[in-house]
């Protein structure tokens, strides 16, 4: 479901080099567990936010970016001096991007609705929050 408030969200990177801002709804969150997704994030998931990239902007710090295209077409975009993954977009995809649910520094009370790409899950990690689970996208 997406986040009601249709004002202004805002995000940054973990240094502040990179701040972003996307208008709102934004929505749903999911969990991926993909193997680029917990490969580049360092950890069994990445949970990320769907907003319109039309919505989207840079408004700090877009020189400061890097932005890696992973074998699936999924391209990240990350700052170059802390590291920390700010979206995920495919080129694919004109419409739709994801934000990292973590960068977002203005509140809201999205939660994850759904897993996808449980195929790849770790093995080590147990899903237990009875959200629906994808094999791949939903």
């Amino acid at each position: 479901m997406a986040d009601e408030n249709r004002g202004t969200y805002e995000g940054s990177c973990f240094c502040g080099a990179v701040r972003y801002e996307v208008k709102g709804p934004i929505g749903p969150m999911s969990n991926c567990f993909c193997t680029d997704c917990r490969r580049s994030h360092a950890a069994p998931f990445s949970t990320f936010i769907d907003a319109l990239k039309a919505n989207f902007r840079f408004v700090k710090g877009e020189d400061q970016l890097n932005t890696f295209l992973a074998e699936s077409g999924a391209k990240r975009s990350f700052c170059r001096n802390c590291g920390s993954i700010l979206i995920c977009f495919n080129d694919a995809n004109a419409t739709t991007m994801e934000i990292t649910a973590a960068t977002l520094v203005t509140p809201t009370d999205l939660k994850p609705e759904f897993h996808i790409f449980v195929r790849s899950k770790v093995p080590w990690y147990d899903i237990r929050d009875g959200k629906p689970q994808h094999q791949t996208m939903p």
